[in-house]
Order: C-alpha cells, then structure tokens, then sequence
C-alpha cells in the first residue's frame, strides 16, 4: 500500500513538468488485477498477434493493432514512406528511434545533434530531436511527429510514444487490441 502511495505521489508531483498530452494521470490512478490464467491472455495474445485492421467509416480512419506474442501492442509503421516496426510506449513522451533506424530513414544527423540528454530504462544518454514528416499506421496518417534518436546501444527497438499518440483523436484498449482512431 505505502509503495502505491509513494508512486502517486511522484506522479502527481512530477506531472506539471511534462508536455500537456502527458499530465493526464488517470491511468495512474487505475489498478488493474490480472486475470487468474496467464495462459488464456498468452493464448488470446498469440491468435491475434500481428492482425492490423483498418476501419472506413463516416470519414473517420482508424487501426487496430492486437497484441504480439511479448504481451505488447506492435505494429508496423510507415515513416517518412519507409516501413519500420514500433512498439507503443503511452509513457514515453517522444517517439523514439535509433540511429541505424534514423538513417534508413534518411535522415542525416551529426554528432552535434546529439544535444540532449534524456533517460532510459538503461540510464541516460544523448539524443538528437528530429521531426518525422509522416507517420502511418493502417488508415491512420499522423504529421509533424517529434521523435528523439538515440545510439543504437541506448535502443534496439521504435518507441512509439505520446509525440504520436496525442496527435489523434483517440485510443484505447478493447479486449487484446489497441483501437486508435483519427
């Protein structure tokens, strides 16, 4: 009880810091039990694994992504017209790439770029602000995306976080897919 305590009050304290799609901290007031059988949701998870729909509807596009095999919502992506698999992170602020991504992208960055400092699960590091034109994901087109790229070391895979996901209308979890909806 007192480590749920401590944890919402670091949340609430640090939240006037963050970009304003980050202050919602519903999610943080939510506690969520898991099911009896880890073995259902690890079967559901692996039947739905990598199905992306794309619904047409009133002018309304949207996307659905299921859950891989790892228990987490990743889909691919098209950036900047190139294909590369993300991983949805809603508590990273940024997207998030790494350097060998960034220049299959095209994107041509020096070492002077690397100018801020940010944390990770693995400490902190340097990383350089870009913005990426266009991000797509089944229907869905997002423009004008801020994403920090980080040494290949910092990062092995795309974070696809809230630079991303604040930019549509809306998102949330339905069973073992992750609806998001521009």
């Amino acid at each position: 009880m007192f480590k749920k305590i401590f944890l919402l009050s670091c949340a609430v304290l640090g939240i006037a810091g963050l970009p304003h799609y980050a202050q919602d901290i519903s999610s943080v007031l939510e506690v969520r039990e898991e099911p009896a059988a880890p073995e259902a949701k690890v079967m559901a998870a692996t039947q739905t694994a990598g199905q992306s729909q794309a619904h047409y509807t009133s002018g309304v596009r949207a996307a659905s992504i299921g859950l891989d095999d790892g228990g987490h919502f990743s889909e691919n992506f098209r950036v900047n017209g190139h294909h590369i698999r993300g991983l949805i992170d809603t508590g990273a602020t940024y997207v998030a790439l790494n350097v060998s991504t960034a220049r299959s992208l095209g994107l041509g960055l020096t070492n002077s770029d690397f100018r801020y400092e940010v944390s990770t699960a693995n400490g902190k590091t340097s990383a350089a602000l870009v913005v990426l034109e266009r991000m797509e994901v089944g229907s869905i087109t997002v423009r004008d995306v801020e994403a920090f790229v980080l040494a290949d070391e910092a990062l092995t895979k795309t974070l696809i976080g809230m630079s991303f996901m604040s930019k549509l209308k809306s998102y949330h979890v339905k069973g073992n897919r992750l609806e998001l909806i521009n």
